[in-house]
């Protein structure tokens, strides 16, 4: 594990698991917003209503899906800290700058490896 200070290795836990809290808030919400998910919903229902209905629920989907990999990020870089491999890259083994892991502490690649990843 990267060689960070107690205090700010739990701030980031921290920050991680207020994160997590929020994308399940968020992902609670979509069901219950997503017209076509929604219980009751009126079946005789107006001209243009159900092209609505699908719109709302494909953006619905989208966002739900990015939250879903937001939650996996953030899953796997509590369970890195648990198991103690948090900090370092997974493509080259480097540490991974403490200020990108507090400014992202889903990072789980170094700066040049991250770099070099998005120009492929």
């Amino acid at each position: 594990m990267l060689n960070l200070p107690r205090q700010t290795l739990d701030k980031i836990t921290k920050v991680l698991l207020r994160r997590q809290r929020q994308v399940d808030e968020q992902l609670e919400s979509i069901e219950k917003d997503d017209p076509v998910l929604a219980p009751g919903v009126d079946e005789a229902s107006e001209s243009g209503t159900d092209s609505w209905k699908a719109d709302v629920h494909g953006r619905l989907v989208a966002i739900k899906n990015d939250l879903g990999g937001l939650s996996k990020k953030i899953a796997h870089a509590l369970t890195r800290i648990k198991i103690g491999t948090y900090g370092k890259c997974e493509n080259c083994g480097k540490d991974i700058e403490a200020e990108r892991l507090e400014a992202m502490p889903t990072a789980n690649l170094c700066i040049s490896c991250s770099k070099k990843t998005s120009k492929k």
